[in-house]
Parts: C-alpha cells; sequence; structure tokens
C-alpha cells in the first residue's frame, strides 16, 4: 500500500464522525439519546477491537504487554479528565469538552490502527477503516450534540466536527511504515 492510499483509507472514520455531527446538528438529542450514541460507540469499538485487535496483538506480542497497553490508556484517561475538569472550571464545563478529546483520541488511534493494519495487508487495513467508521458515527453524534447543548454557535461545532479529520490523517501518518510495507 501506498501512502496515500493510507490516508483515504483514514478519512473513512473522519468522514463517518463528521456525518454522526451533521445528524446532530439536524436532529434533537437529549441526555437519553447521547447516552444511547456513546453506548453504541462503545460496543462497536469493543466488538472490532475484540475480533480484528486482539487475535493479532496476542499473536505479536505478550499478554501482559496487550493489559499493560489497556491499563495506560484507562489511566491516561482518567488524568485527562482530571485536568479537564480542574482547567475548565469543573465537571460541568469540562463536559463537552472532555468529550471532544476522547473522540480525538480515540480517532488518532484509528488512524493509528490503519497504518499499522497497511503493514500487514490492505484488506485489514480497509476492514478496520469500514469498522471505524460504524462507531465513530455515534461519536460524531455525541460529541457535537454535546457542544450544541453547551450553546456553542453552529459554526464553532462544525469547525470542531470537521477538526477530527487531522486526528485520524496524524495518526494514520505517524504509523504508516513504507519501509515495512516493502517487507511484508
Amino acid at each position: 500500500m501506498d501512502f496515500l492510499q493510507v490516508l483515504a483509507l483514514a478519512l473513512l472514520p473522519a468522514a463517518g464522525n463528521f456525518a454522526g455531527g451533521v445528524l446532530a446538528e439536524l436532529i434533537p438529542t437529549s441526555r437519553r439519546t447521547l447516552s444511547r450514541a456513546l453506548h453504541v460507540a462503545a460496543g462497536i469499538v469493543v466488538a472490532v477491537v475484540g475480533v480484528e485487535l486482539m487475535p493479532e496483538a496476542l499473536e505479536g506480542a505478550a499478554p501482559w504487554l496487550v493489559v499493560l497497553g489497556f491499563c495506560l490508556g484507562g489511566g491516561t484517561f482518567i488524568l485527562l479528565d482530571a485536568a479537564m475538569e480542574r482547567f475548565s472550571g469543573g465537571e460541568k464545563a469540562a463536559g463537552p469538552w472532555l468529550v471532544y478529546a476522547a473522540v480525538f483520541i480515540d480517532l488518532f488511534s484509528d488512524g493509528l490502527m490503519i497504518g499499522v493494519g497497511s503493514v500487514v495487508s490492505f484488506s485489514l487495513a480497509l476492514v478496520l477503516a469500514v469498522g471505524q467508521v460504524t462507531a465513530d458515527v455515534p461519536e460524531g453524534f455525541a460529541a457535537i450534540a454535546n457542544f450544541r447543548d453547551k450553546g456553542v454557535a453552529r459554526f464553532k461545532r462544525l469547525m470542531l466536527s470537521a477538526s477530527f479529520v487531522a486526528a485520524t490523517l496524524l495518526g494514520a501518518s505517524r504509523s504508516y511504515s513504507p519501509e515495512l510495507v516493502a517487507v511484508t
């Protein structure tokens, strides 16, 4: 796979996320709708990780490293949550920005997965990209609906939604390795 193909695949999750953000602009939302959207996204992410990534990860690394990675990721999120709460003036103010940061990090990791998956095969990278689209639609919906709920202007919400493209492209760019692709 060449670099442009990897970037094109990385745009798929970003497009799904943007579509979710646009959907949040078009339909009324409630706390229950937001909760459901985040639960759907989490369920899809867990399914993709369980079906596509865990078997590959456990083949290539010691199980304790995989567990350590999950623990470090969870710990990082807890630290991010505490920092955002402290610097934004409390839990209510941090809410939409915490969701934004979590979605940005998730999209960055989507880009990483796609870039690394491209080393194995185009079909794995494609499955990862398409699999993430389904999770990113409700994530984009929840992120932008949270900002709308807090009274952020529509233009700014749309720009925030569009800014997520940087996360997937950055992740894919960071993890793409033409040397490894040439070897496999």
